[in-house]
């Protein structure tokens, strides 16, 4: 699965990289900070999923998910966030998932058996 991950904290970013690197079958694509560059390069990278952060600056990660979406129809959008109650605000948004952070081995391992 080609993966595209998307947190404006270094740290979290990071943090989901490593995670998602120790599972079999993810290569990871593309990693970003900055939620219009990875818009820009979904294109070209062809991810099979992305995992976004929910709060980020210039495009918050609903957005930015319909935007990708509209770009690659097939794409799988996981949501990252620290606060449950944000997951209310993107009920309208389709995704195949979502994670709480912090991440862990067994979250990642579990939602990636779902989408496969």
């Amino acid at each position: 699965m080609r993966v595209l991950v998307v947190d404006d904290e270094e740290p979290c970013l990071e943090e989901l990289i490593y995670v998602l690197s120790r599972e079999q079958n993810v290569e990871i694509v593309g990693a970003f900070t900055n939620p219009l560059e990875a818009l820009t390069a979904s294109t070209a990278l062809e991810p099979d999923a992305a995992f976004l952060d929910l709060s980020m600056p210039h495009l918050c990660g609903a957005e930015l998910a319909r935007k990708m979406q509209a770009c690659c129809p097939d794409i799988k959008i996981i949501f990252v966030t620290s606060y449950a109650k944000e997951l209310e605000n993107i009920k309208n948004t389709p995704s195949s998932g979502s994670i709480l952070k912090p991440v862990s081995k067994t979250k990642i391992h579990n939602l990636l058996k779902c989408l496969s």
